[in-house]
């Protein structure tokens, strides 16, 4: 997929193997897109701490997991089509988490500790929590074979 190697680059063998042509949407939730938006986070997390953002966030609602369109997938139709599977707990898990840190990063921005805010989009837990939003994503993918 070299809409992911783009992104993470080819390092990490169980991601490179997917196909260039596995579908991109499956029950309902267009897959590229999800994974983009929540990438994006970090884009929008820098602007807010290097003071060049035109949004108004909200800590409280950024730090909500079902306010996105993942979120409101994974309480409808993710958990009826995939609810069973011990990958789409991990998302969940790991999507909660993300949106924890994500919440905890603006406020962290929003309160002047910019270097704190800085250190967590670099390596914090932020930084960990996205990984682990795409890496859980593409197993489950791949667990309920949407990538054959």
């Amino acid at each position: 997929m070299a809409w992911w190697n783009s992104i993470f680059g080819n390092k990490d063998e169980e991601f490179s193997a997917l196909q260039e042509n596995t579908r991109e949407e499956f029950a309902g939730l267009n897959f590229k897109t999800a994974m983009e938006s929540h990438l994006r986070w970090k884009l929008r997390l820098k602007s807010v701490i290097d003071g060049t953002s035109t949004e108004t966030l909200d800590p409280a609602v950024v730090a909500s997991d079902n306010q996105c369109v993942l979120g409101k997938w994974i309480d409808s139709e993710g958990t009826r089509q995939f609810g069973a599977y011990p990958g789409f707990k991990k998302v969940v898990t790991a999507h909660t988490h993300f949106h924890k840190c994500a919440g905890h990063t603006l406020d962290l921005a929003m309160n002047g500790k910019i270097n704190e805010a800085d250190a967590e989009l670099i390596s914090g837990d932020f930084a960990r929590a996205s990984l682990d939003v795409s890496r859980h994503l593409m197993r489950l993918w791949r667990e309920v074979g949407i990538d054959k």
